[in-house]
């Protein structure tokens, strides 16, 4: 289920609150979970303050593929995987495809 089936744009605060009551599920991981403190941090260190208090599904959009280009940068495999865990998690969040 999309977060954006319910509307077009949300406050940081109920986005905040989505992620929080989100299961954690990491999809294609074999049942890795974000934790709830992860999960409460996610909207605030992926959507920065350029994006302003409501983020639209564009701004969503344009974070996670922010962020997985941001794989490109990262030094070892190991930050390459939890940024990829990060996007997967995120556009399952956002139902982008």
């Amino acid at each position: 289920m999309s977060i954006f089936e319910k509307g077009q744009s949300f406050s940081r605060k109920e986005l905040s609150d989505v992620f929080r009551k989100d299961s954690g599920a990491i999809p294609k991981t074999g049942g890795k979970k974000f934790y709830e403190g992860q999960r409460k941090k996610m909207p605030q260190e992926t959507f920065g303050k350029v994006y302003g208090s409501e983020i639209s599904k564009q701004d969503y959009r344009h974070a996670v593929q922010k962020l997985n280009a941001s794989k490109r940068e990262a030094k070892t495999f190991h930050e390459r995987s939890k940024i990829a865990q990060r996007v997967s998690y995120l556009k399952r969040m956002g139902g982008i495809k």
